[in-house]
């Protein structure tokens, strides 16, 4: 049984007004044409879907089911032309996005935010990935963008890759910790009695790396950042955060910096993503995200 979407409005229009001749006035229409849209359908279903009462008719139990779940079927409909009509002009229906944990949330929050504006229609996915994790999800095609994926560029075959700036890290201990009154510049030798405060890489394919973790130290890994920094604040290790998420508790006294002799180097950040398949949405998520000034959000600049 093929029901119209024509039809389906028909009736729901005169169940709206209670009357044949307002909904026919309202669609420039016949009454007979609306009378009988709704006589077919009823026929077709073997059930009456309104009672006449003289001018007026109102809806049957049976009608009244009609008319609930028949929005929900053509809100599907009206999806379904839109999201073909997307896709035949290239609008990707989903996007999958690698996040490195170390970008700055703010501006992932903007991103996102700026992406539903253009593409509401379009499903994103998000996943945090942590080090390499990055350039795994997008070669191994987890992810058909990647967000901060670090260090260098692993290989360029079907790969487009941008630089987007550095990430500064800091060195922080807990402002109770014995180290946090050392004044001199930290030795490796000092800081192996301490655990440090790691988290995974969740590359697969690539080398496995960590912020920060020397020969002989106990490392003690843990899933996110706003952990990692809660257990250094309880003395439970030290570590290397990025600044940007360090800055607010340095300046309430909640974590200690302190000079390193053998300080860790600044990490570049990449967007990076696929050249296959390219549609119009990835497109404007890397023209999006190569902005000066996202570039810079997204390092934790400002």
């Amino acid at each position: 049984m093929f029901i119209s979407d024509e039809t389906i409005r028909i009736v729901r229009l005169v169940a709206e007004y209670k009357s044949i001749t307002t909904a026919a006035e309202h669609i420039n229409k016949v009454p007979s044409a609306i009378s009988y849209t709704v006589k077919k359908l009823e026929e077709s279903f073997g059930i009456e879907l309104f009672i006449r009462k003289g001018r007026y008719i109102e809806l049957t139990p049976a009608g009244e089911y009609f008319i609930h779940h028949s929005k929900t079927i053509l809100d599907d409909l009206d999806a379904l032309k839109r999201n073909t009509a997307l896709v035949h002009e290239g609008v990707e229906r989903e996007l999958t996005v690698a996040v490195n944990n170390i970008v700055a949330p703010g501006a992932l929050v903007e991103f996102i935010s700026e992406f539903e504006q253009a593409f509401p229609s379009t499903q994103l996915k998000v996943n945090t990935e942590v080090y390499n994790g990055s350039w795994d999800a997008l070669y191994s095609k987890k992810a058909d963008l990647a967000i901060g994926a670090p260090h260098s560029v692993p290989s360029t075959e079907g790969i487009i890759s941008a630089p987007i700036g550095q990430m500064d890290w800091d060195f922080v201990v807990g402002p109770t910790h014995p180290l946090a009154t050392q004044v001199h510049p930290l030795q490796n030798a000092e800081l192996r009695k301490y655990p440090a405060i790691c988290i995974r890489d969740t590359s697969i394919n690539f080398t496995r790396q960590q912020a920060w973790l020397l020969e002989g130290q106990k490392p003690v890994f843990v899933p996110d950042f706003h952990i990692a920094i809660d257990l250094i604040r309880r003395n439970v290790g030290i570590g290397y955060i990025p600044h940007h998420l360090c800055l607010p508790l340095l300046n309430a006294g909640e974590l200690v910096k302190k000079p390193m002799q053998e300080h860790k180097h600044a990490t570049q950040m990449f967007v990076a993503y696929r050249s296959d398949g390219m549609g119009k949405v990835r497109q404007w998520a890397a023209e999006f995200l190569l902005r000066a000034e996202m570039k810079g959000r997204l390092c934790g600049y400002f």
